[in-house]
């Protein structure tokens, strides 16, 4: 499981929040593609593994402890569960856990998704691409995050 930090999302304000259901468990941070609209459902899409011809979303679920008895610390949203994503503009700025990334990442490197609904080093064709600025820490255990720029 992992955290992402809405640090300055423009969707926030603009509205551009879609619900998308995945068939995989999507954590915190993950990117997803969208896909079709569900059957019978008029906001609710289907979220697909990022490729590099299409528009990237990020999933954000509110952290929100639902069971007061459980010691939360991170939140990820089952398969099949409805979950936020933002569509993201060009200098949207957010952090992503660590766990996230097929390998550490390093300031200055620019960083795509991958099938995983993470994040991989880009090759340059990618609509969505992502630089990133700083390598942080986050929250009270201070967890080990990038924080991601929209190219």
């Amino acid at each position: 499981m992992t955290k992402v930090n809405l640090d300055k999302i423009q969707a926030k304000g603009d509205g551009n929040i879609v619900s998308v259901v995945g068939d995989a468990t999507l954590p915190n941070g993950a990117v997803v593609a969208l896909g079709e609209l569900l059957d019978g459902e008029r906001e609710l899409f289907k979220a697909v593994a990022p490729e590099a011809e299409a528009e990237l979303l990020l999933v954000a679920a509110p952290e929100v402890k639902y069971d007061e008895t459980q010691d939360q610390l991170d939140f990820e949203t089952k398969a099949g569960t409805p979950v936020r994503a933002y569509h993201l503009k060009r200098g949207d700025m957010y952090q992503a856990e660590h766990s996230l990334f097929e390998a550490t990442p390093t300031k200055g490197q620019v960083v795509t998704g991958n099938a995983t609904y993470g994040y991989k080093e880009a090759v340059g064709t990618e609509v969505t691409k992502f630089k990133v600025e700083a390598l942080t820490k986050f929250g009270y255990d201070r967890r080990d995050m990038a924080l991601l720029r929209v190219l």
